[in-house]
């Protein structure tokens, strides 16, 4: 899928999140119901406010739902997500069968034929971004078979840069990311996976301190733009300064975000020494 695509389901989950919430909510709500309060009064109105919550994002979800279909290049399925939706009523109501949890059938309906869709379009890109994973991870393997004794970062990056070309079919190099007056460039991306590689170098203890530092401040600089959504801190040592362990509880403690995923490796190379 194309980066619209991949932002267009990511939407559509947020989408059934909240409805669930809002199904949850008025589900409380309901429970509160007596034969005098369901028609007028505080009560009331809060029903009615949340029934209308509960619709807006259901009906948003099989409308998106269509949407993804056609542009996936799915004609039929579209027609079958429009067939769903004319089909209910009352897309609020809500079930609570014997000794089960209240169920919304409107939206079960949404989830099951997006949860479909997503079934046959998504795993491609889950299957490439572990791929992806993959040739990062061994890029001290792929660097000493080549090889190769790196003195620089950008010796070790654009070594696998090239393994990535033959895995997809775009690949791209220091992509400008724009936040404010600054423009931030990430090693590697592959834009239809949304994921970004940054390599650091580092031939000692302080560089590998100092590589840390780096990252966090593109972690900042990175965060927030719809072009990447995975992003992979690629540490490539010259002598085991630091652990995969190490590394690992530093990010915890500096609470970075969620999105980043360090890979630590040692491999052959070192700086030049004039």
């Amino acid at each position: 899928m194309n980066i619209e695509e991949h932002l267009l389901a990511a939407s559509i989950r947020d989408t059934l999140g909240q409805a669930s919430k809002a199904a949850y909510k008025l589900y409380n709500l309901e429970q509160g119901n007596t034969p005098y309060n369901v028609d007028e009064g505080p009560h009331a109105d809060e029903l009615a406010e949340g029934q209308g919550v509960l619709t807006f994002y259901i009906d948003k979800a099989f409308r998106d739902t269509a949407i993804l279909a056609e542009r996936l290049g799915l004609p039929l399925y579209r027609q079958d997500v429009a067939a769903a939706r004319s089909a209910l009523k009352d897309l609020y109501r809500l079930q609570k069968p014997p000794e089960e949890e209240y169920r919304c059938p409107a939206l079960d309906s949404a989830q099951r034929l997006f949860d479909s869709l997503a079934t046959m379009t998504e795993g491609r890109a889950l299957t490439g971004l572990g791929v992806f994973e993959n040739v990062l991870g061994n890029t001290a393997k792929i660097i000493s078979q080549a090889g190769l004794e790196p003195d620089r970062e950008v010796a070790v990056s654009g070594k696998i840069r090239e393994v990535l070309e033959l895995c997809f079919t775009h690949v791209i190099q220091d992509s400008p990311i724009p936040q404010g007056i600054t423009r931030y460039k990430p090693d590697i991306g592959v834009p239809d996976l949304l994921a970004a590689a940054e390599y650091k170098f580092a031939d000692s203890k302080e560089e590998m301190k100092r590589a840390l530092r780096e990252v966090y401040t593109d972690m900042r600089g990175y965060g927030g733009h719809p072009q990447w959504r995975s992003f992979y801190a690629v540490f490539y040592m010259t002598k085991p300064f630091f652990t995969q362990k190490d590394v690992d509880k530093e990010f915890l403690l500096v609470k970075a975000d969620l999105s980043w995923t360090p890979i630590v490796l040692v491999g052959p190379g070192g700086r030049k020494r004039g």
